[in-house]
Formats: structure tokens, C-alpha cells, sequence
């Protein structure tokens, strides 16, 4: 056994907070904020039942939920603990009770769920943008600023529509690099092209790369070049065949690591660069 060990240079004064209560709470005094809360799906429902069918106290950990009107507590995390108890028949469950305005429960979910295989990246961005989380927010806007909407939930295929971007994290890496404007001017080209007209033109398999051939090549962000007729003449699917043949051909002879995402974005930027060549700022005539 070891004991805690207390660092050297532990932080002399933390904000943390309201302390925590812990008490049996009746499940029917337990709700759900949907507006942070991920929903149940068909998967939910199923992990609910396995912990159902081999319940035990031992196993299960207080529910972390915070007070709100009515007398009652929005359930934090352990909404699925909660399910499988009331499957059971308890009528309590143990909870740690924290008070908490809902932009602070909102966070909680961010910050208890985030590490956690089974929140999706829609489930956190769900949670950020309620909590009004400085990424969640500027990646929204960076998407409406070209007329697109970052979705906080995934679809089928065939409920897609165009200008709904669900690649949540590709958005999130290229604001938090400080490229949100790419990111708009890339987004505002598709909205305005023929081929931004279909849900597809909006999946990672196109935006990836499409994004990084623009990521490195800002002057035609700041030339404000509009790239709605360049999508329309490229053919990115074409582009995105014969990368998967190259890869293929590549693996073959013992090249495992070649990237079909890396030879789409090369090709996007050699086309880019032959359509909107770079200008070279020529120095300043000298005084005669």
C-alpha cells in the first residue's frame, strides 16, 4: 500500500468551489438537462443493461448531480448507473451533491466526460457550448460566418444536409492553431460552389484535406480569393481514387505508413497553386 504523497510545490490557495454533499437521493427527485446531457442511443440502452445484470453497491459510484428548482438534481455524470439501478428496482441511489449554476454543470460534463471513451465529440461540444467554452464557441462561429453549422450530434447519411459539419474535432484543431478564418473561407467557398450543394462536399474525407492544402497557404485567405469555382473545376473525388491506388501500390512494396489524407492534400495544394499562383511583392523601385 502507499500513501498519498503531498508535492513539494502543491498550490497554496484553490477556488474550489461549493463542497460536496453526499446523500441517498430517490431516483423519481433525478432529471436530465438535454441541453448538455448526451441522449440514449440504441448503445446507451445496451450498456445500461449489462450493468443491470450484474449489479452490485460495490460497483457503483456515487452519481454526481447539482440542485435545481422543483426540489430536484440535474444528473451530472451517472445517468447510466441511475438507468440500470431503477431497472433494478432501487428507488435510491447514492449521490455527491454540488451546487452549481448550470454553465458550472454544463463544464462539469465537459471536464468528468471528456477522457471518457464513450462521450463522443459531439457529446462534448454539446456540453462546451452550453458551458460557453472559448473553443466550442469560436469553432460555431467560425462555421456560421461562412453560412455552415457545426452539429453537436451525428446523423445517417441520408438525414445529412449540405453546409452541417459534423467533423467536430478537425474544426476544433484548426481554431485552437489560430486558423479559424481558413476555416470560414474554406467553408464560405463550398456554400457558394455547385459541388458544396451535396452533404458529402461537408465530411472529413473532403474537408481534411482540403483544409490542410489551405493551412499552408494563407495569401489566399488574405488575397480574399474565392474558391467556389475552383471546387467546381477540381475533381477531388478523382483526386481522392487515385490516392487510395497509390497507397495501395505503396503498401505493397512495404510502405505502411503512406497516408492516402496526405496525397489528397498535396494534389488539392498543387492545384491550388496553379489556379491562384502565389504574388511575389516586388521591391520598390529605387529613386533615380
Amino acid at each position: 500500500m502507499r500513501m498519498i504523497e503531498i508535492p513539494s510545490d502543491k498550490l497554496k490557495t484553490v477556488d474550489a468551489g461549493s463542497a460536496a454533499i453526499l446523500q441517498w437521493v430517490r431516483i423519481d427527485q433525478l432529471v436530465i438537462d438535454d441541453d448538455y446531457q448526451r441522449e440514449l442511443q440504441r448503445q446507451n440502452w445496451s450498456a445500461i443493461r449489462r450493468i443491470a445484470a450484474s449489479f452490485k453497491w460495490s460497483r457503483f459510484s456515487p452519481v454526481f448531480v447539482a440542485p435545481v428548482e422543483g426540489g430536484r438534481f440535474a444528473i451530472i455524470d451517472g445517468q447510466h448507473r441511475t438507468h440500470a439501478a431503477a431497472m433494478c428496482g432501487f428507488v435510491e441511489v447514492p449521490c455527491q451533491i454540488v451546487q452549481m449554476t448550470k454553465q458550472e454543470q454544463a463544464a462539469s460534463f465537459a471536464a468528468v466526460n471528456g477522457l471518457v471513451t464513450r462521450v463522443t465529440p459531439w457529446n462534448i461540444f454539446k456540453a462546451a457550448s452550453a458551458a460557453g467554452e472559448i473553443w466550442a464557441v469560436a469553432s460555431t462561429q467560425a462555421c456560421a460566418d461562412a453560412g455552415c453549422r457545426l452539429m453537436d450530434r451525428n446523423a445517417t447519411t441520408s438525414d445529412k444536409k449540405p453546409g452541417e459539419v459534423f467533423c467536430v474535432k478537425l474544426i476544433k484543431g484548426y481554431v485552437d492553431a489560430g486558423h479559424a478564418a481558413m476555416v470560414t473561407h474554406a467553408l464560405r467557398g463550398l456554400r457558394k460552389s455547385e459541388f458544396g450543394k451535396s452533404a458529402e462536399a461537408y465530411t472529413a474525407e473532403i474537408l481534411k484535406p482540403f483544409l490542410s492544402a489551405l493551412s499552408e497557404r494563407p495569401w489566399l485567405r488574405k488575397a480574399n480569393v474565392d474558391l467556389a469555382d475552383f471546387l467546381d473545376e477540381f475533381d477531388i473525388y478523382t483526386a481522392i481514387d487515385r490516392a487510395g491506388e497509390f497507397v495501395k501500390r505503396k503498401r505493397r512494396e512495404g510502405f505502411a505508413d503512406v497516408s492516402r489524407f496526405d496525397i489528397v492534400s498535396i494534389e488539392i495544394g498543387e492545384a491550388l497553386d496553379k489556379a491562384h499562383p502565389q504574388r511575389i511583392a516586388l521591391p520598390a523601385p529605387r529613386a533615380a
